[in-house]
């Protein structure tokens, strides 16, 4: 009778636990909006990416998030996946060690061109009303509802300097057409937001970064919140000594 009463009693306390949890999961983390354009800055040829971040759950102190833009070969996004989806290489725990990015660029397989961060748009927690998961926002007018805005210029010197430092990248591998230069190495963007915990979040407030956080549904384990490949390939291409890049 006893063993039953204290077998009773600890379910009775696993389930007001799991009942009682103060956060709801991360039920979404996607980039609802992506938009890339050409533009001049100071009379120099770049690139825009403007996208929003959006996360639906999670704990309700993150109302900012890091993002970095990381270049790399697509003939290396093969590796770069396999990689992040070892679970031991993006613990935190194993962070004192050496942090997920850091791997990667020791790996000469990504260059980290820019980071900075958001703060939430125009909503004081990042949850919706419903936390179960059954969102009652629909349509493309609440896209900003619970997003992060972020908006990078990347100069085409700036993208070709960090591009030339990966360590498959041959600078001697072009075709030449007249005063053109085509390199044949066609490069990517990569899209890094990591939890608010982990070390690579070091723009976050200190505030904020004081509070646990953890990616979808709820794992604990990972410093990625989120880590995708934007849908574009560039080319760099030279007309004698002025430098462009193509999207595709």
């Amino acid at each position: 009778m006893r063993i039953a009463f204290l077998s009773i009693l600890v379910g009775f306390l696993g389930v007001s636990t799991a009942f009682g949890q103060r956060d709801s999961p991360v039920w979404e983390s996607y980039l609802p909006q992506i938009s890339i354009y050409h533009e001049d800055t100071n009379k120099q040829g770049a690139l825009t990416i403007d996208f929003l971040f959006k996360k639906n759950g999670g704990p309700h102190e993150h109302t900012e998030h890091q993002a970095y833009v990381l270049a790399y070969l697509k003939k290396d996004e093969e590796q770069i996946m396999k990689l992040a989806a070892d679970p031991e290489l993006i613990k935190k725990k194993n962070e004192k060690t050496k942090v997920f990015l850091d791997l990667l660029v020791d790996q000469k397989l990504v260059v980290p061109v820019e980071t900075k961060v958001a703060k939430i748009n125009g909503e004081t927690t990042p949850r919706f009303a419903d936390d179960r998961g059954t969102f009652k926002r629909t349509g493309v007018d609440t896209l900003a509802a619970f997003s992060f805005p972020f908006k990078f210029t990347l100069t085409y010197e700036k993208l070709f300097q960090s591009v030339r430092k990966l360590g498959n990248f041959n600078v001697q591998d072009v075709n030449d057409v007249g005063k053109s230069t085509w390199y044949n190495d066609k490069f990517k963007l990569m899209v890094l937001i990591p939890v608010n915990d982990s070390r690579q979040a070091t723009q976050v407030s200190a505030k904020i970064r004081e509070n646990y956080d953890f990616a979808a549904v709820m794992n604990f384990e990972t410093s990625l919140l989120y880590f995708r490949p934007l849908p574009y390939e560039f080319e760099f291409k030279k007309y004698e000594d002025t430098l462009t890049i193509y999207i595709y």
